[in-house]
């Protein structure tokens, strides 16, 4: 390790794993941020993975997040870890150890806690270029109130009050929808966490959290969930990925 750090001027930092890791990381021959060869930094329980870098700061280009995602990738479906997230940079080895030191119970946690799990993504999207006018045609009630508001034979408030219908109903859908797709995939996951849709014409997005030896069973049961939906819903899912989702850490090297 020694020929790595010598003249180093900061230090990359990938990802988290336990001691028992070190000496695998450090053989395993990744190359990261510009190229730079990965190795592995011990202390006490701990491990950190890390590369050397010239700059102690780095710019989201897409070359280097790619880096970075492949890295953690990598490590993740080999080795039980804790991702961090892009940009984490190290000044020296002793920011590296201090930061092992004094967080080593709730790293130890976190580990214990995605233990040999990796991330599975799930999501559906009604399939409609107009969302609001795929409901329309499906709800008589939505239907009507629309009618009055091109014929101009309403106020503000009821034309408030149908953006309020359209929501209401635009929420049960999706809440019955997640629950469907909750009801088969809960039994294969450690854990499911439902996420914000952020677009008008997105169901649900979920984040599932697997044991890496069970791929096979769950992307059986997205598919059973599939048969449940017709042509207007478009449905994807992808991994396995580290499980950031499912990591909570909040550090920093000062």
């Amino acid at each position: 390790m020694s020929s790595e750090i010598d003249g180093a001027s900061g230090f990359y930092v990938y990802a988290f794993l336990r001691s028992c890791d070190e000496q695998a990381i450090s053989n395993a021959g990744l190359r990261g941020i510009d190229n730079a060869e990965v190795f592995s930094v011990a202390q006490g329980s701990l491990v950190v993975a890390v590369s050397r870098i010239a700059s102690r700061k780095i710019r989201p280009l897409r070359k280097y997040m790619a880096a970075h995602q492949d890295i953690v990738t990598h490590i993740s479906k080999n080795w039980s870890m804790l991702p961090v997230s892009f940009g984490l940079i190290a000044d020296d080895l002793d920011q590296v150890n201090h930061i092992l030191e004094s967080n080593e119970s709730v790293l130890n946690e976190q580990i214990d806690r995605v233990d040999g799990q990796v991330e599975m993504a799930v999501s559906l999207r009604w399939t409609a270029e107009n969302v609001p006018q795929y409901f329309v045609d499906r709800y008589p009630t939505l239907c009507e109130a629309r009618g009055l508001i091109v014929a101009g034979d309403t106020s503000r408030d009821d034309r408030i009050e149908m953006g309020r219908m359209f929501e209401k109903l635009l929420t049960s859908e999706r809440d019955a929808h997640t629950q469907s797709f909750l009801d088969i995939l809960g039994p294969v996951s450690k854990e499911v966490d439902v996420q914000p849709t952020r677009q008008e014409s997105e169901v649900m997005k979920l984040a599932c959290l697997i044991d890496r030896s069970t791929e096979v069973q769950f992307q059986t049961a997205v598919y059973k969930a599939a048969e449940m939906f017709s042509d207007e819903f478009a449905i994807s899912f992808n991994g396995p990925w580290p499980p950031y989702s499912f990591v909570k850490l909040a550090l920093s090297m000062e």
